[in-house]
């Protein structure tokens, strides 16, 4: 079980967010082409490993400053709507990370709200727009419940994913009003937000590599 987070045990995560996103590629092509552009599995698989193997460049122990070059990676690697909120959610963690060679719980916590802050000012969006923020938001607000009540990091982030995955499925009933899902307006309620599918899927892979 990991309690502290330092480079070693990010480049694992980013390892299992990997293989998570191996694993949901067909069904994020799937659920992304129906009201999107069908690429999200691929940014995200492709994302991500670069993300990966850029953390093993790195000569820096320095969270934040890790958390602030994965970020440019990712944007540079898929330049797309959502590699660039991923992107943001990296960088803006980064503050929260900053100086510090290791990350526990709470770090982890203010981590999650620089993200979501970043994500709602980057995409003009909130929780409730469906989009990534209703899986990110709701898993943020999980994790900082379980580290204001004394949980482990493991068990913090399992909940922080029960979270993320309940927050996907209240995206079947929402209307999308953000990017190229809104063209289909009410066409869009009854399916699962993309977005916030794939967001699932990185706390999923956090959760599993926390173990």
């Amino acid at each position: 079980m990991v309690d502290i987070v330092r480079k070693e045990e990010l480049t694992q995560i980013l390892d299992s967010i990997v293989a998570v996103m191996e694993g949901a590629k067909e069904e994020l092509i799937e659920l992304d082409g129906a009201m999107g552009d069908g690429d999200l599995g691929l940014t995200m698989v492709n994302g991500f490993t670069a993300v990966a193997e850029e953390i093993r460049a790195l000569d820096e122990t320095d969270m934040g400053k890790i958390m602030m070059k994965l970020g440019m990676k990712m944007n540079a690697t898929v330049p797309s709507t959502m590699g660039t909120l991923i992107s943001v959610c990296f960088i803006k963690a980064a503050p929260a990370a900053k100086g510090k060679t290791e990350l526990r719980l709470q770090d982890m916590v203010k981590m999650g709200q620089g993200a979501v802050a970043g994500v709602m000012e980057r995409g003009k969006s909130k929780p409730g727009d469906k989009t990534m923020l209703d899986a990110l938001h709701p898993a943020v607000e999980a994790l900082g419940a379980a580290a204001a009540s004394g949980d482990t990091l493991s068990d913090a982030w399992q909940k922080a994913y029960e979270a993320a995955k309940d927050g996907v499925e209240k995206t079947k009933t929402m209307q999308s009003v953000h990017g190229r899902a809104a063209y289909y307006q009410e066409k869009s309620v009854g399916r699962q937000d993309p977005g916030a599918t794939a967001m699932m899927y990185i706390v999923s892979g956090i959760a599993k590599a926390v173990r």
